[in-house]
């Protein structure tokens, strides 16, 4: 057989996902962190404490692919972050959360909000996550009856974890109006 004859390697899963070559996943990320400084500037607006935070790397996680336990929405928060999000943290007041988001061939671009209404404090996070991946994590969720958001530093220190009851709107796309 001849390199002429050779048959060119199929193409990487994990770089297909990453090209961009129309702009709309840039313009997705873009749109993300807009809708979260337009809603940090509306809870400040009202008086509210809120803290804008940015997950440089979000998986999602099942059951069965760690050794422990843990499964959901696993983010990695940039050290700076992490330093005014642990003071502000409490897992016991933050019982609310809000997700808004948008998916954008399979990612899901989204803006976590987690909210402590007594005393008046947010915490966003924007996020982006591979909706082709997701499907250990739903089964997890659907079996366990939640889902959860830990969040971690570079080297893996956890610095925080919130529990989602009710957990579909951070699986399914919004729905698309006319």
């Amino acid at each position: 057989m001849t390199q002429k004859d050779e048959m060119p390697d199929p193409p990487d899963p994990i770089e297909e996902r990453i090209k961009d070559p129309t702009g709309a996943k840039a313009e997705a990320w873009r749109n993300t962190f807009d809708d979260m400084e337009a809603i940090a500037a509306d809870r400040r607006s009202d008086g509210w404490e809120v803290l804008t935070v940015t997950s440089i790397h979000t998986d999602t996680v099942s059951i069965d692919m760690r050794e422990d336990d843990e499964f959901g929405l696993k983010m990695i928060i940039p050290d700076n972050h992490a330093e005014e999000f642990e003071p502000l943290y409490d897992p016991e007041e933050f019982t609310e959360y809000l997700s808004y988001g948008r998916e954008v061939e399979g990612l899901m671009y989204a803006v976590l909000e987690f909210i402590d209404s007594d005393t008046e404090r947010s915490i966003l996070v924007a996020c982006r996550y591979d909706m082709r991946m997701a499907e250990g994590m739903v089964a997890s969720a659907q079996a366990e009856g939640a889902l959860y958001t830990h969040l971690r530093t570079i080297d893996g220190t956890k610095i925080g974890v919130f529990e989602h009851e009710e957990w579909k709107p951070l699986v399914s796309p919004p729905a698309r109006s006319n």
